[in-house]
């Protein structure tokens, strides 16, 4: 797999699916209400889930307008 926008696609599904095996980790432990809480950066836990989602979308834009959390 030599070609680069394969790979990036290919490396970026792996991380989609990654992410909804711990969605459904959350669930199964009960742990959806921890994840309503608000983290250092954001209202809710589900917004740093939703934006790994949204960043490896490359159907959309949305997140190139976005800045680091340390920045």
């Amino acid at each position: 797999m030599k070609n680069t926008k394969k790979q990036l696609k290919h490396r970026l599904a792996m991380v989609q699916d990654d992410l909804a095996e711990i969605r459904k980790f959350i669930y199964i432990k009960e742990l959806v209400d921890k994840f309503h809480e608000p983290s250092q950066v954001s209202d809710e836990a589900w917004t740093l889930l939703n934006n790994i989602e949204i960043a490896c979308d490359l159907t959309t834009d949305e997140s190139l307008t976005w800045n680091l959390f340390n920045k």
